[in-house]
């Protein structure tokens, strides 16, 4: 799915110096990349630094460094910075270990804002390998975790660096209570259990009950009526754990509480990619919505009492569930004044919008109808706290997530929900009806700028003539993820022969390809736009439901005079990324790698940052569900890479499109039916069918 994973396939060797050494295959077409012994002992740390996160470090090697940061000021860039962390630590005010951590609370962001500019100024690897260690014993363990990969994000030293999932290095915001529990219960009464020679012994399954519509009757229930049965219907879909780290990763890259200039973060159309995967989140959600006899998601009226509800069926570490939102929930007498607040700076958004303008304090006019400015507005909305324009038009998103928490942002003491984690916002339905009303200014925007031209639309000379797609086929899958963190050890030299498997039902689609047949007249390249969307009747109702169409999939072709195949496979499709390699198997591998009895190869299969390849369909019913797909090619024009930074999903969650369109062309505006479906673009028919392999109401 797009998604915004924008990538370039570069060496790695622009990025991390003397991080590898390539060869070339017997086969020898294609230089392969291998980590050198450096790289990898970088990369060992990192997995045994975020090992038993709660528990004290057991190494030996690293046990010299835990008293005391690097006190030394030369080797840091930024003294101030640095100096700020320091004076405020020693205050004795920093969040304690073992309390529960959220980025969505003004004190604790504060402090991890810190704690990152401490690491990311540290000089040099030594520098930052000592104060990580020390930071791992005496910081809070959410907030760590936070910074910690932060740094590996940003950090240019760093990039390429791969991090353990983090599903698996913090299983409990991924894993319901129910089968954490299971693991340290089963752990007490069986010393075997987790070890490698238990064998299928060690797996935990999750026990909650699954129900999937199979009646279509509920098509003619109103939508408040399945409100409770719908929701538990699409649970698969909230709780997947791939989808949940994806917009965790995304949110990471992207962090609404670190300046860009400051840190050096390419600023390229990020609010374009913003608004964009916000849109394009909901579409794929509302998809998944028909897959399950539902409407399309409501949008959020700030009118009480809500009828929805959530429970995350989650718990923090120490056994506190995360805070729940009751059915027909109220919000408290004092946070109608914020309320007010957040209705005044929607409407302030709503009226620079409308004049069409923005007058920046020294004297800058924004030109609101410059397609390009949409980044503008994307940044404003995802803004630093400390910006002066984001005071000005408010923090809309972070007072939606209090208010519908019940929390205040500014309090020192605070009860998390999952809308206040990045790891398990899209769990809760309301998220969704949340920025429906947010994409609303997304919308308000793109509904002032000029329908696109036919010149603008086509693409002289190519016309696609066929499109042949396979059978598209879903299912329920087991999945295994290594969640042995949640098990206290003490003895280093067991530590990686402990697995234990969490296992889980999610949804995957067998893989297809489709082919189209495009005749040209020209020599040239060209870029291939794949959608996927709801099937409609008539021609003339695209623009009740071009919002929801999903772009699956984007890549340049190259054209040639004649008759042109193009055959994709959809394992290819460039936005999605497959599983990781579990954390235990993956140390295994480097550590044989270290020892010279195995080649660790630098690659993309271990992308932090994409969107589930499971994920690219949805879930369709077992007689078919009608849908279509789309597809257009374009003129390829070259997108210019501003800066020194070259971009790989392997360790950065995208910068920008392949091409300088506006994100989601052609469905970002309004379309004129009666020329704009060119010769260059066909909709192609499509039914998903669901292999009804797990049966209804069946436990695991």
């Amino acid at each position: 799915m797009k998604l915004f994973i924008a990538a370039i396939a570069v060496s790695l060797a622009v990025l991390v110096s003397g991080s590898y050494v390539q060869q070339q295959p017997a086969g020898g077409d294609k230089m392969m990349k291998y980590a050198d012994k450096d790289f990898l002992m970088k990369q060992k740390f990192f997995f045994e630094i975020l090992r038993n996160i709660h528990m004290p470090l057991q190494y030996e090697e690293y046990m010299v460094y835990t008293k005391t940061w690097v006190e030394d000021m030369k080797m840091y860039n930024n003294v101030d910075q640095v100096m700020m962390f320091m004076n405020m630590y020693k205050m004795n005010i920093f969040l304690e270990k073992g309390k529960v951590f959220t980025i969505y609370n003004k004190l604790m962001m504060k402090q991890t804002y810190m704690l990152f500019t401490f690491l990311y100024n540290s000089m040099d690897w030594d520098t930052y390998y000592k104060n990580v260690i020390w930071a791992r014993e005496n910081i809070n363990e959410g907030m760590f975790i936070y910074a910690v990969t932060l740094t590996v994000l940003h950090r240019t030293d760093l990039r390429g660096m791969v991090l353990p999932a983090i599903y698996e290095i913090y299983p409990y915001y991924f894993f319901n209570t129910d089968m954490i529990r299971s693991v340290t219960f089963r752990k007490m009464y069986d010393p075997k259990f987790g070890f490698y020679g238990n064998g299928k012994y060690n797996v935990v399954y999750s026990n909650y009950t699954q129900t999937y519509p199979v009646d279509s009757v509920k098509m003619m229930m109103d939508g408040d009526m399945m409100m409770m049965d719908g929701n538990m219907m699409m649970s698969y879909y909230y709780n997947d754990i791939g989808l949940n780290s994806y917009y965790y990763y995304f949110m990471m890259d992207y962090p609404f509480f670190l300046d860009g200039d400051m840190f050096g973060m390419m600023k390229e159309r990020t609010g374009e990619m913003y608004l964009y995967m916000h849109q394009q989140l909901l579409a794929r959600y509302n998809l998944e919505r028909f897959s399950n006899y539902m409407r399309p998601i409501k949008t959020l009226t700030w009118r009480f009492p809500l009828k929805l509800g959530f429970f995350s069926m989650l718990s923090y570490w120490n056994g506190m569930s995360f805070k729940n939102r009751d059915f027909n929930y109220m919000i408290k007498d004092d946070d109608y004044l914020k309320l007010e607040w957040l209705m005044d700076w929607e409407m302030r958004m709503r009226k620079m919008i409308d004049d069409g303008y923005f007058m920046m304090d020294d004297g800058t006019k924004i030109d609101m109808r410059d397609w390009k400015n949409i980044d503008f507005l994307g940044k404003m909305m995802n803004c630093n706290m400390d910006n002066m324009l984001c005071t000005k038009f408010g923090f809309v998103d972070v007072m939606s997530r209090m208010l519908l928490s019940g929390n205040d942002f500014m309090s020192k003491m605070v009860w998390p929900s999952a809308l206040m984690h990045f790891e398990t916002s899209l769990r809760d339905p309301m998220f969704y009806s949340m920025w429906d009303r947010m994409l609303e200014f997304y919308y308000m925007f793109k509904s002032y700028l000029p329908m696109y031209t036919v010149d603008e639309l086509m693409y002289k000379g190519v016309v696609i003539k066929d499109v042949v797609v396979d059978k598209l086929m879903t299912y329920f899958e087991y999945f295994d993820a290594d969640i042995s963190n949640v098990v206290p050890m003490t003895n280093v030299d067991k530590y990686w022969d402990m697995t234990v498997l969490g296992r889980t039902m999610r949804l995957n689609h067998k893989p297809f390809t489709y082919t189209l047949n495009v005749m040209s007249e020209i020599t040239g390249k060209g870029m291939l736009r794949v959608f996927l969307g709801p099937k409609f009747m008539d021609m003339m109702d695209i623009n009740t439901f071009r919002t929801m169409f999903v772009e699956i999939d984007q890549y340049m072709v190259d054209l040639v005079v004649g008759k042109n195949t193009i055959i994709r496979n959809s394992r290819d499709f460039f936005w999605s990324v497959r599983d990781r390699t579990m954390y235990t198997d993956l140390y295994k591998k480097m550590m044989m790698s270290i020892a010279g009895n195995d080649k660790f190869i630098l690659d993309m299969s271990e992308a932090h940052c994409g969107f589930p390849d499971r994920l690219i369909l949805p879930k369709g019913w077992t007689s078919g569900m009608q849908m279509q797909m789309y597809f257009v090619i374009t003129p390829y024009m070259m997108t210019e890479v501003k800066g020194d930074m070259i971009f790989d999903k392997t360790y950065m969650c995208g910068m920008t499109t392949m091409d300088m369109l506006p994100m989601g062309f052609p469905f970002d505006r309004k379309i004129d039916m009666t020329y704009w479906y060119t010769k260059n673009m066909m909709f192609k028919d499509v039914m998903i069918y669901h292999m009804d392999e797990m049966k209804v109401n069946q436990s695991y």
